[in-house]
This record gives C-alpha cells, structure tokens and sequence, in this order.
C-alpha cells in the first residue's frame, strides 16, 4: 500500500484534485480532493465506504467492512487512520459477522443493531449495555421485523428511537422505547405507503428473487427525526419534544419533484435491470446532511446517465450523471439550489462537516474524498 506523509500535496497530481472555484446561481463552490494517509495499516475498500458515521465532534469518521468485527477510525483534521477498534464475532462481548447498522452516540459509544443484536458497546469493543429491545417490544422478535436505524434521545440516555420495517407489507414504523421503565410506543408512518407505488418485486420463473424500489432513510438532527426517500422531494418529521409528525414537502426549480418512472409491480430477474436502469435515469433524491457548524442542511439529488454498450453481465455501464445540490436552514426551507456542472457522477456516500461536502472517491485503492466547500 502507498503511504502519503503529506497529504495535501497530492492536490496537484490528480487531474480531478485540482482546487476550482465556481460561481452558480449565488453559490461559491471550491472544490479539491485529499487522500487518507493510512499509516501503514490498509482501509478495506472492498465494498466502498461502507456505513459511514461521523462523530458528534465531526472529528473522526468511522469505517465498518461487511463481515469484520472492526471499524477503523480516521482522523479528518490529520487526513489520516488514527487506529482500528477490533470487536468481537463471538462470546459475551460478540457483535456477530454482520450487522444492520451502528451508530456514534454523544459519549462516542458505538450503537450496534441487528437481529437479535441492540446494544452499546465502547471502543474497546466491550458490551456496557444491551438494550434488550425486542424484550421490552416482543412483536419486534424473529426475522419479520428488522431495525434500519436506531438513536438515542439527545438529552436522556434511557430512551431510544428506532425505525423499522415489517418485510411481509413493508410497513415502516418509529419505535419510542423507555429502557428504565422497559416500556414502548409505536408510531406509525402513514406517508410511507405511497412507495407501495414505486416497489418492483422480481421473480425468477415465477419465484420470489428479491425486489427494487426505495425505502425511508433517518437523519436525526438535535431533537428531530427526518425521514426521506429517493423517489419524493419530500420529508417526513417526527418532533420528538412536541411528539408530533408532520410532512415537508420541497418545490425543486431545477428537477422534477418525484421519480417520474413508473415501476411495475413484478417482473423477472432478466428483465429487472432494465427497469431498475430507467429508474435511476430518472431524478433520484439522496437524504439530507446536517452540518451542526453552519447549521444547515445540504440534499443531493441525481440523474444516472448510462452507455448503450452491456458489459459481461448484460447491463448497461454507469457513463455519469446531472447532479444537483439543495442547502436548507435548520427548519427545512430551502436557501437554494444549483446544478454541479464539476461532479458529474452518482453521488457517493458523504457527510456534510464545517460547510463542506466530503463525497468517498477511491483514488488509486486509497480512501480519498471529493471535498466540495458551499459558501
């Protein structure tokens, strides 16, 4: 592995890591590339930058591979890997082969979920405290019903938030857990159904194989959850001081407000990709980022662009994409919004720190980063 001890010299040996500067539409975007120095250890780029979390700081960000029991922890003022928290698979402090997710909580204590699996654990990798969530909730145990986000409340360590899926009619709904009491309260998520409109089940001669379409996504900021999806310029608020739910609905001057393409409802796997491709060529929204610096929020939304030629496995290849950047105040209006004629591919995963963009690029099999600085 190449090891870079001065980081921000390599700006001028890639061609895309050249700082540019651009005036849109009132915006003053400065763009450049940087690449973590790993000191000598290897980031797993195996799957990408895969489940992303930042820290409460925005200091450090942390880096899960499917199936190791380890996160590496990287430095974002250093631009380099600080170390690696080695976890367990098995025994009383397992965290299993796979999980569904984690999260960083105010105390840097890392929230691991899965089925069967909702605990703390610090970053020793030692369990300090199982939530026993599908205790306090019985209708949550088996395999029907899984956790795809969990957090806890801001000011009170005794009460956890959960969004989960029921898989058999993809109902979503939010979980209000008080671990002192071992009681819960179940919200249901009404506005979630017209994704029913967007969800393709595939079949292999005539056999369940899987299925496409979009699903809700959590961003919790201070004391709000936000719920938002691909295929709706759109967000669904739980206020969690107020205890009360309510719908934002986005007017974009540059896209279409929803995913124009019309799924239908079963086809088979030779056909899916097809109709999975027209879905992503049409306008896809990504989940908003918070900056807790500036106090806004920053949504992408893209077009996927595609080639005529089919690679081995008869799809078409990704040639690029028309990607669009909405900044938003706290309270969700939109400030404005430009098209980003310098990024011209399907965003990658990123997070939104001190009014910058940190989108993941794999630059020579380094963990490096598109940094896209919104003034």
């Amino acid at each position: 592995m190449k090891k870079y001890t001065i980081v921000i010299s390599l700006l001028g040996i890639f061609g895309c890591s050249e700082n540019k500067s651009e005036v849109e539409s009132n915006f003053k975007l400065t763009q450049d590339t940087v690449v973590i120095d790993p000191k000598g250890s290897i980031i797993n780029l195996k799957d990408g930058l895969n489940s992303p979390e930042l820290s409460k700081d925005g200091k450090y960000l942390y880096h899960y591979t499917d199936g190791e029991a380890k996160f590496d922890k990287i430095n974002l003022n250093n631009l380099e890997l600080e170390g690696t928290l080695q976890f367990d698979k098995e025994g009383p402090n397992g965290m299993g082969s796979y999980i569904g997710g984690y999260a960083l909580t105010a105390g840097d204590q890392l929230m691991i979920w899965s089925y069967g699996l909702n605990a703390l654990f610090d970053q020793g990798g030692q369990k300090i405290r199982d939530l026993k969530l599908s205790k306090i909730a019985r209708e949550l145990q088996g395999s029907e019903i899984f956790p795809l986000r969990l957090m806890e409340h801001s000011s009170d360590l005794n009460r956890i938030f959960g969004l989960y899926v029921k898989w058999q009619d993809y109902q979503y709904f939010i979980m209000k857990f008080d671990l002192e009491n071992e009681s819960y309260e179940k919200v249901p998520l009404p506005e979630t159904q017209k994704l029913d409109e967007f969800r393709m089940a595939i079949q292999n001669n005539g056999r369940p194989a899987g299925g496409f379409g979009p699903k809700p996504r959590l961003t919790n900021f201070q004391d709000k959850i936000v719920l938002t999806n691909s295929a709706y310029n759109e967000a669904y608020v739980y206020d969690i001081r107020l205890d009360s739910l309510y719908l934002i609905t986005w007017v974009s001057e540059l896209t279409a407000n929803q995913n124009e393409y019309k799924l239908p409802k079963a086809i088979e796997l030779d056909q899916a990709g097809e109709h999975s491709r027209k879905y992503m060529e049409s306008i896809n929204f990504m989940d908003p980022k918070w900056d807790p610096v500036s106090q806004r929020f920053i949504r992408l939304s893209y077009k996927t662009k595609f080639g005529k030629e089919l690679n081995e496995f008869g799809e078409a290849e990704e040639t690029g994409a028309e990607v669009f950047l909405t900044v938003l105040d706290k309270d969700l209006n939109i400030i404005k919004e430009t098209y980003l004629e310098r990024y011209e591919k399907r965003p990658s995963p990123h997070f939104f720190i001190d009014n910058k963009i940190w989108l993941y690029e794999n630059v020579n099999d380094e963990l490096g980063f598109v940094r896209i600085t919104v003034d």
